[in-house]
């Protein structure tokens, strides 16, 4: 899509066609100036309309990351490493994804499900993955499990723990 003579440097124009990329869903600071740029409307004039919707609450990187967490944990438990990294490639502040632990743990319908805190993101993942995998051997369940919780982002440290306090085969 080209722009018309003069419609790169307008202010207007670039808020506008925000607008537009924010009806499709909630987007952030970066991905608006990205796409945005990537149109060919002007720097000067893709700040001063970033400015703006920063202003009205429109765009705001905080709730876009409260949002974005929630929707992910209640789809799916997974831990702070896979989440900080999915949260990095959609531009949000890395010093805003240093407050993601805090921001979840204030979320009281996802501590109320059990999903407030990193460990109780993996007992969730873990027991669901210990039910498919029922009916392998203890060893290649427990290796399973373990490898799945490495790809759902948890720490070394609480898959270790978790791993040590798993039930035998005849307890399940």
């Amino acid at each position: 899509m080209s722009l018309r003579p003069g419609q790169a440097e307008s202010e207007e124009a670039a808020k506008e066609a925000a607008l537009k990329l924010l009806e499709r869903g909630p987007r952030t600071e970066r991905e608006i100036v990205d796409r945005l740029l990537g149109r060919g409307y002007a720097a000067d004039a893709v700040e001063r309309a970033v400015e703006r919707l920063r202003r009205v609450a429109l765009l705001d990187d905080r709730a876009f990351m409260r949002a974005f967490v929630r929707t992910e944990l209640l789809r799916r438990p997974q831990g702070g490493r896979l989440l900080a990294g999915k949260l990095r490639r959609r531009g949000v502040p890395a010093a805003l994804i240093e407050e993601m632990e805090q921001i979840i743990a204030a979320d009281t319908d996802l501590a109320d499900r059990a999903l407030g805190t990193e460990r109780e993101r993996a007992e969730r993942a873990a027991t669901s993955l210990r039910r498919r995998y029922a009916g392998k051997s203890d060893e290649e369940r427990r290796r399973k499990v373990h490898d799945a919780l490495l790809r759902r982002g948890f720490s070394w440290d609480t898959i270790r723990d978790l791993m040590r306090e798993e039930p035998s085969g005849d307890a399940m």
